[in-house]
């Protein structure tokens, strides 16, 4: 692993298990088995080393998403691959989503945060991908005629408090995905 790989992976680990705030750069270069000022040269500051983290796990997010199949059987079942795929991504980055849910909140009010600009488009995005489902689902009487705004909110809801959830560790329910898939066939489908 290179020594910008390996601070970065240092930096992620001891963000999540202690915040930035407790988490100094001379114990993310100590972690990474570097030296201090190799984090001032690859991210000029632990800031800039922070916002690194971000862009990449929002870029791993977004291309994850992105390749979200366009065509499935169903509209219930785009709607099914969004919810997997949440759960999924907080399974295989456990750490990343954890400081991204940790830490963004209180950068979202400074909209030149970066926090702020990747959640704005998360939302925008799948606000979209949501409610063409059910514009598409509700027209083709696949899915019961429901308020498309408000039904797009709480889905919105739903999948970002799951993540939030599964992400700040708190207690595994079993049969959480299945239940949720059930309740939101139940809601929708015809």
């Amino acid at each position: 692993m290179d020594r910008k790989k390996a601070l970065t992976s240092a930096a992620v680990k001891l963000f999540a298990a202690n915040g930035f705030d407790a988490t100094s750069t001379a114990s993310i270069a100590q972690y990474a088995g570097v030296t201090e000022p190799l984090i001032h040269y690859h991210f000029k500051s632990k800031d800039g080393l922070f916002t690194h983290i971000l862009e990449t796990i929002f870029a791993l997010y977004f291309d994850r998403f992105d390749a979200l199949p366009e065509k499935t059987p169903t509209e219930f079942d785009k709607l099914v691959n969004l919810i997997r795929f949440h759960f999924r991504f907080a399974e295989d980055y456990p750490d990343e989503t954890y400081i991204v849910i940790s830490a963004c909140p209180a950068k979202l009010q400074d909209a030149a945060h970066v926090c702020a600009q990747y959640v704005a488009n998360q939302g925008q995005r799948m606000s979209r991908y949501i409610s063409e489902c059910l514009e598409r689902g509700i027209a083709s009487g696949e899915f019961r005629p429901v308020p498309v705004d408000a039904t797009t909110g709480l889905l919105l809801a739903m999948v970002n408090g799951l993540m939030r959830r599964k992400s700040l560790r708190l207690d595994e329910i079993e049969g959480l995905l299945g239940a949720v898939l059930d309740f939101c066939r139940q809601a929708l489908c015809a």
